[in-house]
C-alpha cells in the first residue's frame, strides 16, 4: 500500500518544479507576460498553505482514504483544465484547483502510512515521504526543459492526468476502505472558514509584502490574521466537534514543532531560491549549469531516507532532528564562507550537504509531531506541520530574495546564507523543548494523555 500512496504524492507533486523552468514557453504561447504566468506557481503554494489543514482535517472526521482519493481525483480533473487552458487566467486557475486536491494527498497519505508503522519507524515512513518529494523535484529539473523544448508545455499536465488515472485505480484496489466509526462525523464550518481565512491573510499577506511592499492589501491581510486567530480559537473552544481541536495545540511537542518548522521552512526554501541567483548573478554560470548544480540538493533528501530511518529507530526522532540541525547550521556557515570567497566548488558541496541534513530533519520533526497526539488526530498534525514549513518559505523566499536577488557581488549573498544559517539554528534551538514520544519513561502512557501532561 505504501508505494502506491507514495506515487499518488508523486504524480501531484511532480509538475511544480517543472513549470518553474517553463514559464516563458507558456507567456509566449498564450500571449502572455512571464510575471502573469508567475502565477502559476504563486497561487498554488497559496491555495496549499490554506487548503492543507483543511484537508488534513477532513481526513481525520471522514476517511483519509476517501479524502485521499478526492483529492487524487481532483487532480486529475484540473490537470485535463491546465492541458487544454485557453488564457493564463484560465491556467492559473486549473492549477490552483489541482493543487487544492494536492494539498489533500500530504496529510492523508502520511496517516494511511503513519498508522501501517510501528512508532519507532515514522521517521523512515517521513524520510521516505520527503524522498518522494525530492524525486518529484529532480525529475522535475531534469527532464523539465527538455520535455517542454521537444513537446511543449502542454504535456506537463497531459501526463499528470494519465498518472493520475493509474494512482486511483491501484489505490481502489489496494488501499483499505476506510473504519466506520462509531458516531457519525459533522464539519465545523464556522471553524472551517476562519482556518482558511487566517491561513490566506497570513500567508497572501507575507507574500504580497514581499512583493509590493507595504500597500494597503498586504497590510490589510496581516491586519486581519491575528483577529481571524483570535476567532478561530473562540469559536473550536465552544464546538461541539471542533475541526480545529484544542487538544492538539496542546501538545507541546506539536507546538514546538510547528514553530521550527516555520523557521526551517523560512531558512531551507530562502536557501534553495537564493543559491540559483548567487550562481549566474555573481559566478556567472549558465541556467543549465546553474540547474545541473542544484540536483544534488534534492537528490541527496531521497539519498538520506535510509539513514534517517535508521538513526529513527536507533536514536528517536528528538536526537535526530537535534544533531541534524545543528549539522545543518554548520553547513549553511560553510555556504555562507564559500559565497564569501566565491568558491563554487565549496557552495557546491554545501548545497548537497544540505539536502542530506535536511533530509534527516525534516522527517523526524514530521515523525514526532505526528506521534504527540492521539491516532484520530494524526492528519490535522501532518498538516499542520506542512502549513507551517510552507508559511515559512513564503516567508523566507521574499525576505531573502530582497536581500541578495539583484546583487552582483559577494556581501549580500553570504549575508543571506548566514541568516538561513540562524533560521536553522534557532529552529534547532527551539525543539529542544520537544520529547521524544519513544522514550522509555514514556513509553507506556498514552501518546495524547502524555503531550498535555507535558504541556
Amino acid at each position: 500500500m505504501t508505494p502506491v500512496l507514495l506515487a499518488g504524492l508523486f504524480t501531484t507533486a511532480f509538475p511544480s518544479t517543472i513549470l518553474t523552468i517553463a514559464v516563458q514557453p507558456i507567456a509566449e504561447d498564450l500571449d502572455t507576460l512571464p510575471s502573469t504566468v508567475v502565477w502559476v506557481t504563486t497561487a498554488p503554494l497559496l491555495a496549499a498553505a490554506v487548503a492543507t489543514p483543511l484537508l488534513g482535517r477532513f481526513g481525520d472526521l471522514f476517511g483519509h482514504r476517501r479524502v485521499y482519493l478526492a483529492g487524487v481525483v481532483t487532480t486529475l480533473l484540473f490537470a485535463i483544465g491546465a492541458a487544454v487552458a485557453w488564457s493564463a487566467t484560465g491556467l492559473i486557475a486549473a492549477r490552483t484547483l489541482s493543487q487544492v486536491g494536492a494539498a489533500a494527498t500530504l496529510p492523508t497519505a502520511v496517516a494511511l502510512i503513519f498508522r501501517m508503522a510501528p512508532p519507532g519507524e515514522r521517521v523512515r515512513a517521513s524520510a521516505s515521504v520527503g524522498a518522494v518529494s525530492s524525486a518529484a523535484a529532480v525529475i522535475g529539473v531534469v527532464t523539465g526543459g527538455p520535455l517542454v523544448d521537444s513537446v511543449g508545455w502542454r504535456a506537463i499536465f497531459a501526463a499528470q492526468a494519465v498518472l493520475c488515472v493509474a494512482t486511483i485505480a491501484l489505490a481502489v484496489l489496494v488501499v483499505p476502505r476506510d473504519a466506520r466509526s462509531g458516531e457519525r462525523s459533522s464539519l465545523d464550518v464556522p471553524g472551517a472558514l476562519l482556518l482558511a481565512v487566517a491561513t490566506f491573510t497570513l500567508t497572501f499577506g507575507i507574500n504580497r509584502a514581499a512583493v509590493w511592499g507595504w500597500e494597503p492589501v498586504p497590510i490589510a491581510c496581516l491586519t486581519v490574521a491575528p483577529f481571524a486567530v483570535w476567532a478561530l480559537v473562540l469559536v473550536e473552544r465552544r464546538a461541539a466537534s471542533p475541526l480545529l481541536p484544542l487538544r492538539v495545540l496542546g501538545s507541546r511537542t506539536v507546538r514546538v514543532a510547528s514553530g521550527a518548522s516555520v523557521l526551517i521552512g523560512a531558512g531551507y526554501m530562502g536557501n534553495f531560491v537564493v543559491t540559483p541567483l548567487y550562481m549566474q548573478g555573481v559566478l556567472g554560470l549558465t541556467a543549465a549549469v546553474t540547474s545541473l548544480l542544484t540536483v544534488p540538493r534534492a537528490l541527496s533528501i531521497l539519498l538520506a531516507a535510509p539513514t534517517a530511518g535508521r538513526a529513527g529507530r536507533r536514536f528517536g526522532e528528538r536526537s535526530v532532528a537535534l544533531v541534524s540541525g545543528l549539522l545543518l547550521t554548520l553547513a549553511l556557515v560553510a555556504m555562507a564562507a564559500g559565497a564569501w570567497l566565491g568558491s563554487l566548488v565549496l557552495v557546491a558541496i554545501t548545497i548537497a550537504l544540505s539536502g542530506y541534513l535536511h533530509g534527516h530533519m525534516n522527517p523526524a520533526i514530521l515523525a514526532a509531531q505526528a506521534s504527540a497526539v492521539d491516532e484520530r488526530d494524526i492528519g490535522l498534525a501532518a498538516s499542520l506541520q506542512q502549513t507551517a514549513f510552507q508559511i515559512g518559505a513564503v516567508v523566507g523566499i521574499g525576505l531573502f530574495t530582497a536581500l541578495a536577488g539583484d546583487a552582483t557581488t559577494e556581501g549580500p549573498f553570504a549575508l543571506v546564507f548566514l541568516l538561513t544559517a540562524a533560521c536553522s539554528l534557532v529552529a534547532t534551538l527551539v525543539l529542544i523543548p520537544m520529547r521524544d514520544p519513544h522514550h522509555p519513561d514514556r513509553a507506556a502512557a498514552p501518546t495524547a494523555v502524555r503531550d498535555e501532561v507535558d504541556a
